[in-house]
């Protein structure tokens, strides 16, 4: 499922939602034993969020697959005890609670790092540890508005949450060279990761541009502007579309004049409208024929039945597969990570995620499962009694000395 070089590796994640989960999801794709470390009440809040299945959420399906799920109160003295010996075992605790909260509950860095000096500790909010707007209640969309990037793709949200994704990777990237650099100085790090900063690293090409053109930026003056005739999404004439990718002037030039056009070549001011009005003489169809033996970047714009039906989609094992609609089950094999250089990709299906608070064993098996920490740490189910461990749980790999 993973590399065997990381499986000696074991990370506490904290986080709620797609920032620390996506970041630890590549920890788990790779290997590492990911423990979810969840509340008493509800858990990670986006085992919550809908579209559900069988009694799981979309969400969790996504984030929660080769990982563990522990549930303790940390309020509680013994539940407290029981998350500081899974510490004493672990190379990295990830968070993403408000700054403060982990130092009230006594699971800041300081106290962590007490007792396990080598611990690799990462820590999410919006603009940093130490920067007051990160006590405000923000999410994705509210920091790109504030990076400037909303007033340069005419308003208008994404499918996917571009901040959080930006600081995932930050995160992902900044734990494994962390975790390298312990190899070497055989010192933990402490890893701030601000939202915010993240996202306008992503931005790095635009902000670059900005400054080329003194200081001035708008959807007109972006690398590729609204009105772009050879880099852009055109619609055919029956209500398909087809997104033009002719970046490259030899591409460009091909294209025109293949398509009986090769005035457009220089791009004149009207060149927009007119590859409006040539894409929407032909079907969807029409113009697939026509690019079968074309060396052109031009491609159709597909759905996600379409594309998971696709014979490109097929021959990638980490690509997912149709949905099931048996009671209880979801996708027949998820997405997982691609990482060529941990070798070829494995064929061996992902461990669906599990409810919150299943993997009861990973206290016990560092010593925590006596008294109030099995009472106050373990979800209670409505019959009263602690959750018992899952039947798939990954085992229990402690951390090298």
């Amino acid at each position: 499922m993973g590399n065997p070089s990381f499986a000696r590796l074991r990370v506490l994640d904290l986080s709620r939602y797609l920032p620390g989960g996506y970041a630890t999801q590549v920890l788990a794709d790779l290997g590492a034993d990911v423990i979810k470390v969840e509340d008493t009440g509800l858990g990670d809040f986006c085992r919550h969020e809908h579209p559900q299945r069988g009694g799981m959420s979309y969400y969790i399906e996504a984030l929660g697959r080769n990982k563990r799920s522990v549930a303790l109160d940390l309020k509680d003295a013994d539940a407290h005890a029981a998350f500081m010996k899974l510490v004493e075992g672990a190379d990295v605790v990830v968070e993403s609670f408000r700054p403060g909260v982990t130092k009230k509950l006594g699971i800041d860095y300081a106290a962590v790092r007490a007792v396990n000096p080598c611990i690799v500790y990462c820590s999410f909010s919006g603009y940093g540890q130490d920067d007051p707007r990160s006590q405000l209640p923000l999410h994705d969309l509210n920091m790109q508005a504030q990076s400037g990037y909303l007033s340069l793709n005419g308003g208008v949200k994404a499918p996917l949450h571009l901040c959080d994704l930006a600081s995932s990777m930050v995160a992902a990237q900044s734990m494994l060279a962390a975790l390298y650099d312990r190899e070497i100085s055989g010192e933990g790090r402490f890893i701030d990761v601000s939202m915010f900063d993240s996202f306008v690293w992503w931005n790095s090409l635009i902000d670059t541009r900005w400054g080329f053109q003194d200081e001035s930026i708008s959807e007109d003056t972006i690398a590729f502007p609204e009105r772009c005739c050879f880099y852009n999404i055109y619609e055919t004439s029956d209500g398909g579309r087809l997104a033009f990718g002719l970046i490259e002037d030899k591409f460009w030039a091909s294209f025109c004049e293949d398509a009986g056009v090769p005035e457009l070549i220089d791009q004149p001011d009207d060149a927009y409208e007119r590859m409006c009005a040539l894409v929407a003489s032909r079907t969807l169809a029409e113009w697939e024929a026509w690019l079968a033996d074309k060396d052109l970047c031009i491609a159709a714009v597909i759905d996600k039945n379409a594309a998971s039906r696709s014979s490109w989609s097929a021959s990638r094992p980490w690509w997912p597969t149709a949905t099931s609609r048996a009671p209880g089950a979801c996708c027949r094999r998820t997405c997982r990570t691609p990482s060529p250089a941990c070798g070829p990709p494995s064929t061996t299906p992902s461990r669906r995620a599990r409810p919150w608070g299943a993997h009861g064993e990973v206290l016990r098996d560092r010593g925590a499962h006596g008294g109030g920490a099995a009472r106050a740490g373990l979800r209670r189910r409505r019959g009263g009694g602690a959750s018992a461990p899952g039947r798939r749980a990954l085992r229990v790999v402690r951390r090298r000395a």
